[in-house]
């Protein structure tokens, strides 16, 4: 594999040094398949992919998210990984003055991260925290984050292949992949108000489908490493979930091998379902017909240990009314004697 290209369109199978807008905007030679348009191939339908995707249908202009919550990871996010993103810190308290809202907007225009001071140093905690944590980690891929240990790291970079189900383009925007002579690891880095106590990271890999977009990510890397294919180098994927809260916890995860699975048998439906769409010119909504909606398993035991427990529904008696038959009409069958 060869060096980074450094180059807001993409022209050939590599990786790429681009923006975020030239990322999201599809540079590719044709219109490529990203991870968040494969999910919505598969979770909502075909039709959602077409609208979603800027190559396919013309997007309205992007609205900025004034959410602090995003605002502080997206600034500790850039400070890990020293991108040069500018922070732009506003000398307020919050932003609920008039000037400190034009600030906030002037920020945002020229592609900047407005933070009030407050937020600032937060963020700066956060970081702080993070580089004494991973500085510590058994993995050399992570300490190398905190600036321990070897090997060559791409920060913020495009991967770009030309996937071998249809021929058809794909591509990824990585954190971080981080390269020794005997390994591969992406890197996936994410902070949030929740908890990442080990057991809610887990459930929240799955909730979010994030095994997905580690499946995902390996297909595109591997595609573009064929010495991972060949045993030549290992090829690993790490989620860093850290709060935004103190103590500023942090939690490193790998999805299992049962995850992988799913998550590989999900991209290769996406792939399939892309060839599909793109070659046919296919893009169907939701299926149509009534659906059966199945009842989840925990709404009966829900209800049943409500009806044993609640003080309200004891004693009542009995219902004279019999329950509904779906097949009213249809006489019983009658049991043989012994």
């Amino acid at each position: 594999m060869t060096g980074l290209i450094l180059s807001e369109t993409i022209t050939e199978p590599g990786i790429y040094r681009m923006s975020e807008r030239a990322y999201h905007a599809d540079p590719a030679p044709a219109p490529s398949l990203s991870r968040s348009i494969a999910q919505k191939l598969i979770l909502e339908s075909p039709r959602h992919a077409f609208t979603a995707h800027p190559r396919l249908t013309k997007q309205d202009d992007e609205v900025v998210d004034n959410d602090r919550t995003r605002e502080i990871g997206s600034a500790a996010h850039a400070m890990l990984l020293g991108q040069p993103t500018e922070i732009c810190v506003i000398d307020a308290e919050d932003f609920k003055k008039k000037s400190a809202q034009d600030e906030r907007a002037a920020a945002q225009r020229r592609g900047a991260i407005p933070l009030p001071a407050p937020d600032y140093e937060t963020v700066q905690a956060i970081v702080e925290k993070a580089r004494a944590d991973l500085a510590i980690n058994e993995h050399p891929a992570v300490r190398a984050l905190a600036g321990e240990g070897d090997g060559i790291a791409y920060n913020e970079a495009t991967g770009a292949w030309i996937d071998r189900c249809g021929g058809l383009w794909a591509r990824i925007r990585l954190d971080r992949i981080h390269i020794e002579a005997d390994r591969l690891t992406i890197i996936d880095y994410k902070t949030t108000k929740m908890s990442v106590e080990p057991d809610a990271v887990a459930r929240a890999i799955y909730t979010n489908n994030y095994h997905f977009q580690d499946a995902f990510y390996r297909r595109g890397i591997r595609a573009l490493f064929p010495e991972i294919d060949r045993h030549e180098l290992k090829l690993d994927f790490l989620f860093i979930m850290q709060e935004q809260e103190p103590p500023f916890e942090i939690t490193v995860a790998r999805v299992d091998a049962a995850g992988r699975l799913i998550g590989e048998k999900m991209v290769s439906d996406a792939f399939l379902l892309w060839r599909k769409c793109m070659t046919e010119n296919w893009w169907p909504g939701y299926p149509g017909g009534i659906v059966e909606a199945e009842m989840p398993a925990y709404v009966d035991t829900r209800w049943c240990a409500r009806e044993i427990e609640h003080p309200y529904l004891q004693g009542l008696g009995f219902d004279p009314m019999p329950m509904y038959e779906s097949q009213p009409y249809k006489s019983k069958p009658i049991m043989e004697p012994n």
